[in-house]
């Protein structure tokens, strides 16, 4: 289940409310400008979890890191963020497409550990790997986390392994210190095309570091991505010329987590079938919850010799 490719939707009609995500390109200068606002998706992906405070900011940032890289697929596809950190959070990762569609997780036991206080983290690997529209790898990157923080681990990333001038801010804050709910998560990415001259990208650069995505949170929650975009747009001429809106979505089904069970091989899924109970199984996702049956088990072992191991 770890490589199902999110589908591949068509463009839908504009929408002018709600989470969304934003195209531009510079009118003089060779740039590209991508704005998102995930607020209430994070928050229902979060709450699906059960993060809180700290763990949902994280989930929100990783979403945002993920829709805003997607937007540059040059077709059908994924992109699959995978954060290894060590210390009371192990892993964070996200999934997502060009067309808005995105899904995100943490471990539940490492939200059961951290509960609404911030944790202790320690900045390892980011994967990045982008999967063509059948789930198929077709490229993968992979950096040394430079820090904890999303943003400045998915800059790095694309300047070291996309060789490219870029800046991405992913920010997400929650509503109050208990954090059960994100006030706003969203963020922009600011890449330059080749040929974009040194003296044009420092401009863009110092316009991006001074933005503050806080300074655009709407009072009700969400991001105003008008005033967003048009501080850009004071700076450097753009025109915005695509918008998705920005959804949840899990592929998993029980064939596939029946094909994942497959892979724990014959010793494990016979202690399994030896107790005689339905299994339950969650999706680390979406926590979709799927009742594997005793006969599903001993169809799995049907047909295999006494040590073969199955795929």
């Amino acid at each position: 289940m770890e490589n199902t490719p999110l589908p591949a939707f068509s463009p839908p009609t504009t929408f002018s409310h709600g989470d969304r995500i934003w195209r531009a390109t510079g009118d003089k200068l060779a740039v590209r400008i991508v704005l998102v606002d995930n607020t209430e998706t994070a928050n229902r992906i979060a709450s699906a979890h059960g993060a809180q405070a700290f763990a949902r900011q994280l989930l929100g940032e990783s979403i945002s890191a993920s829709l805003l890289l997607a937007s540059g697929l040059k077709g059908p596809g994924t992109i699959q963020l995978r954060f290894s950190l060590s210390g009371d959070i192990s892993r964070v990762a996200a999934d997502a497409t060009p067309m808005g569609l995105v899904r995100a997780m943490i471990p539940q036991e490492d939200l059961s550990r951290t509960g609404n206080f911030e944790p202790m983290l320690l900045p390892q690997m980011l994967t990045v790997s982008k999967l063509d529209r059948d789930g198929q790898r077709i490229a993968e990157g992979i950096v040394e986390m430079e820090s904890a923080d999303i943003s400045q681990s998915v800059t790095h990333y694309l300047r070291q392994s996309e060789q490219g001038k870029a800046w991405l801010r992913a920010t997400s804050v929650c509503d109050t210190p208990t954090g059960e709910r994100l006030h706003f998560s969203g963020g922009f990415l600011i890449e330059g095309f080749p040929g974009l001259l040194e003296a044009g990208w420092k401009a863009i650069e110092t316009t991006a570091q001074g933005l503050d995505v806080a300074a655009y949170a709407l009072p009700g929650g969400g991001l105003d991505l008008h005033a967003l975009f048009n501080q850009f747009a004071a700076h450097f001429p753009a025109q915005i010329h695509q918008e998705f809106k920005v959804e949840s979505y899990c592929p998993c089904t029980e064939d596939g987590v029946l094909r994942a069970m497959a892979g724990l091989g014959r010793d494990e899924l016979l202690s399994i079938l030896m107790e005689g109970q339905d299994t339950e199984v969650f999706c680390e996702f979406c926590r979709r919850r799927y009742a594997i049956l005793p006969e599903q088990i001993g169809a799995l072992l049907d047909g295999l010799e006494p040590d073969e191991e199955l795929p």
